[in-house]
């Protein structure tokens, strides 16, 4: 069988009318590559498995795998790089828009640069505003300044190679440690070389321990800020879930690739970051999602 040069990879739960939305874009948006959309369904009950059927019948590149049930991000998506057929996979969020044949220009641009082994453009807010996509690997340095505010400061905080680096950071071209899944290509030989997607992280940070992996293996992980595309749920990031699984996950992270020595002292850190976060968002500003979260996440860490 014959490879083709792109397998786009979506994974849906519950998000029937912007993977819609999503789906249509890249056939409208992508010209000039051989192509076919994977979308794995994380047992939605929202009506998505019928909607990607029609769109099965509506355009011959889509195809549904039902996992019927909810495998997370990073299980899903290994399961549909399992079926793919592309020499390049992208895995793409179901919550992004694509314009101006971004795909085939990404997919250009990466081979172009030598030993990627991922790749990803920027991504952009609803109103064309600059999102935060990747950053550096974590290390006892800057989860210190991270949990402490640090990396916040307007002069220190840019020479910080932070895990969640400044927002100008992604004006430019950069060699970022690791890249958000909500845009990923990565050659699926690489892919398989590496293993997937860790399936013990449910979701958030598998991309990061993904490109931790890579990195390992000699592959360098590259951000460039042309072309881009909208990701509509860069927004939400701040979510309880997303706050409290990122820090659940940096601990796991931190089990499985450093030092055991290390290990108490990452999790005071989150755990006096978390209480000072507690205090200022969820108690003194009375932000009730704030206080949830890091209420949640002191019980993860003690």
């Amino acid at each position: 069988m014959s490879k083709l040069d792109l397998s786009i990879i979506i994974v849906s739960f519950n998000t029937k009318e912007i993977l819609t939305n999503c789906v249509e874009s890249i056939v409208k948006y992508t010209k000039g590559i051989d192509y076919e959309i994977i979308v794995v369904d994380n047992d939605s009950q929202d009506g998505s498995p019928e909607r990607i059927k029609e769109l099965e019948k509506k355009y011959s590149q889509v195809s549904l795998i039902d996992a019927k049930a909810n495998l997370g991000f990073g299980k899903a998506n290994n399961l549909g790089a399992k079926k793919a057929k592309g020499e390049y996979l992208l895995f793409l969020n179901s919550d992004t828009l694509v314009f101006d044949n971004a795909i085939k220009e990404s997919l250009e641009n990466m081979k172009k640069i030598p030993g990627a082994g991922v790749y990803s453009c920027k991504l952009l807010n609803s109103n064309k505003t600059v999102q935060a996509s990747g950053g550096y690997f974590p290390n006892f340095g800057n989860v210190f300044a991270w949990q402490f505010f640090i990396d916040d400061l307007p002069l220190v905080g840019g020479l910080i190679p932070s895990f969640h680096p400044q927002l100008s950071s992604y004006d430019r071209h950069k060699k970022m440690d690791w890249v958000t899944g909500a845009f990923m290509i990565i050659p699926k030989d690489v892919f398989d070389q590496v293993g997937g997607f860790d399936e013990n992280i449910f979701m958030y940070t598998e991309e990061m321990e993904l490109c931790y992996r890579l990195k390992k293996l000699g592959h360098q992980t590259v951000y460039q800020n042309s072309p881009s595309i909208i990701h509509l749920g860069g927004a939400s990031s701040g979510s309880v879930l997303a706050l409290t699984s990122e820090i659940k996950n940096m601990i796991y992270f931190w089990k499985k690739h450093k030092p055991s020595w290390q290990l108490p002292f990452i999790k005071f850190f989150f755990f006096i970051g978390s209480l000072l976060r507690l205090l200022i968002f969820g108690i003194i500003k009375g932000d009730e999602k704030a206080r949830r979260a890091y209420t949640q996440a002191l019980g993860l860490i003690i």
